[in-house]
């Protein structure tokens, strides 16, 4: 592969190195944008489940007794009766009468002059809790999707009022479109790969690999590697010498058997 060529391949590789990364980080920021705008004044912090309501902080329980004995923070996982406990943080709150209200959520009930009482399921009029602890049930026969309304009035006119839309055995359904702007940002970017690669296909690897084939040798050194790969041919052994001293002690055992059979005879 020429220089030209590599430079051009990564500079492709990087154009869609970037845009995968824009793809992943639309996805993430709608992944993390969903669950706030969702649960609104309502959610999980150092290890807590907390309403902010104007200044201050009421930390938040749900209980479902019949179904379950974990603690949930915002969505309700199933139907049936629920318990929700309210603890206030700062004094002040305990010296301000507190109501809570829990309404369908049909959209435009924030806006002023909404009909809080048709949309009603549950209510609790405005108390003073002493000891900041406020206890609040209802049974929920049916899921959907609510609002819980917290209004906090003190003696001297001052009101604040925390929203949290939350749903009743429609967890899966809130986060659908989370899920699916997570898909569609791995089918983007996947996509756009497709596309980036049918507009530039990679270099050949077979003639990337030609490029880099080693020059061939000289002659001269070709003979020199023949010469040294080939074998030194072996001299003939030397005979083995006879034994003369052998031969003539087997001529004297033969004479001597000769004259011992003519003696005999």
């Amino acid at each position: 592969m020429s220089d030209d060529a590599a430079t051009s391949f990564h500079r492709r590789m990087k154009r869609f190195s970037h845009l995968a990364a824009a793809a992943a980080l639309t996805a993430l920021a709608a992944f993390a944008a969903a669950p706030a705008e969702a649960h609104g004044r309502l959610g999980a912090a150092e290890g807590r489940c907390r309403l902010y309501i104007g200044p201050d902080i009421m930390n938040f329980t749900g209980y479902l007794p019949e179904a379950s004995k974990n603690e949930f923070c915002e969505d309700i996982p199933s139907t049936g009766p629920m318990i929700m406990v309210l603890d206030a943080e700062q004094q002040e709150l305990r010296d301000m009468k507190i109501e809570i209200r829990i309404v369908k959520d049909v959209g435009g009930l924030d806006k002023e002059g909404a009909d809080l009482e048709a949309a009603t399921v549950a209510y609790q009029p405005p108390k003073v809790y002493p000891t900041g602890t406020v206890n609040f049930e209802h049974n929920f026969k049916e899921g959907g999707y609510f609002v819980g309304i917290v209004t906090v009035t003190g003696d001297h006119g001052e009101q604040w009022v925390s929203r949290f839309p939350f749903s009743v055995d429609r967890s899966f359904m809130r986060d659908l479109p989370v899920y699916l702007t997570l898909a569609l940002g791995v089918i983007a970017a996947f996509a756009i790969y497709l596309v980036h690669r049918h507009r530039n296909p990679p270099p050949n690897i077979t003639t990337a690999a030609a490029a880099f084939r080693a020059p061939p040798l000289p002659e001269s050194r070709l003979d020199e590697d023949d010469s040294a790969a080939r074998p030194e041919e072996s001299s003939p052994e030397p005979a083995e010498p006879k034994d003369e001293a052998s031969g003539a002690a087997r001529d004297d055992d033969h004479d001597d058997s000769d004259k011992f059979r003519t003696a005999a005879e």
